[in-house]
C-alpha cells in the first residue's frame, strides 16, 4: 500500500495563536501545499507526512510541535514553511525579519508577537520572509517554485504573512521533528529573552 501526502489538520479551525493564524505547509518536487482550514490533503505520489499538534498555551507563549516523515527509501529535499497572519484585515500591521535574532516581528494594534521556532537533528536551514497577502493567493513569494527558491522581503506593512520555512534533506526513510512558537507582549526585551531561553531549551534537549 502507498504512503501518500498527508497534512493533518490541528482542528477544524486554522490555529489561531496570539491573534495570528498559523498555517503549516510543506514544499517538495516544486509543489507546495497548504494545512487548510478543515482540510486533510493526501498526494500518494509525495509519500511524506506532516503532523503538527499544540503543546503548550498561555497568554504569551503558545508552542506547537511538528514531525515530517519520509515513507519513502529514496532522499527527498522538503520545505516545511509556516504562515503567519492577522485573523483581521489590517492596513497597519507591521512585520518584519529581524536578522540579529534572526526571528520574524509583527505588530498588530497595540501588541508586539515574535514568531521563531526550532527544528532537531540534521541539516537543516532557517530562512525567514514577509510577503504581501495577496503573493500568497497567487504563489508569488517564490523566485523559482521548481527549484523551491524563496522570494526574499524583510519588511512589509497592511495585510502581510510572514513565512518561517525549515529546509531537510531526507538521506531516505525517516522522520525530524521540530518546534515553533509565537511570543505575544508588549515589551520587545522580554520577548527577546523568552525566545532565548526557548532557544537553549531546545539546544539542550
Amino acid at each position: 500500500m502507498k504512503t501518500g501526502t498527508c497534512i493533518q489538520s490541528v482542528s477544524n479551525q486554522q490555529a489561531l495563536i496570539a491573534g495570528l493564524q498559523v498555517i503549516p505547509g510543506i514544499w517538495v518536487n516544486g509543489k507546495t501545499y497548504w494545512m487548510k482550514q478543515g482540510k486533510d490533503k493526501s498526494l500518494s505520489e509525495e509519500g511524506l507526512s506532516l503532523n503538527m499538534k499544540q503543546e503548550y498555551s498561555q497568554d504569551n507563549t503558545q508552542l506547537f510541535s511538528f514531525e515530517l516523515t519520509n515513507h519513502r527509501d529514496h532522499p527527498e529535499s522538503v520545505k516545511v514553511l509556516f504562515q503567519h497572519r492577522s485573523q483581521y484585515w489590517d492596513n497597519d500591521h507591521v512585520s518584519f525579519v529581524s536578522p540579529l535574532e534572526n526571528a520574524i516581528f509583527h505588530l498588530t494594534d497595540d501588541q508586539l508577537h515574535l514568531v521563531n521556532g526550532y527544528m532537531g537533528k540534521g541539516e537543516v536551514r532557517k530562512t525567514c520572509t514577509v510577503q504581501p497577502l495577496w503573493n500568497i493567493y497567487k504563489n508569488r513569494y517564490w523566485d523559482c517554485l521548481e527549484s523551491g527558491k524563496i522570494q526574499y522581503r524583510p519588511i512589509a506593512k497592511g495585510n502581510v504573512v510572514s513565512l518561517l520555512i525549515y529546509d531537510y534533506h531526507f538521506m531516505g526513510k525517516g522522520a525530524f521533528e521540530g518546534e515553533t512558537w509565537i511570543l505575544n507582549g508588549k515589551n520587545e526585551a522580554e520577548l527577546i529573552n523568552l525566545n532565548s531561553i526557548l532557544l537553549k531549551r531546545e539546544i539542550i534537549n
